[in-house]
């Protein structure tokens, strides 16, 4: 799959995955700009795959999520 191809992937991803991430950017933070509501996401969608976690969080920060909450969350919750 060639570079233009994934960002489009990743795009796409983020059109779906938009209404989860305004719910919960719009919520209050009960950890660090919510990391543990994304990691418990990403850990739900992705496994224990940190490159598919990472793929999934572009995609997040696509959506509009908190870059340093998706960070975050794929350090703490994939080793």
């Amino acid at each position: 799959m060639n570079k233009e191809k994934q960002l489009q992937l990743i795009k796409e991803l983020a059109q779906d995955i938009a209404p989860i991430v305004k719910k919960i950017e719009k919520s209050p933070k009960t950890t660090q700009d919510h990391y543990g509501r994304y990691g418990s996401i990403l850990t739900r969608i992705a496994g224990s795959d940190r490159k598919l976690a990472t793929v999934y969080g572009l995609a997040f920060k696509e959506a509009g999520a908190n870059p340093r909450g998706i960070d975050a969350a794929i350090n703490a919750f994939f080793n």
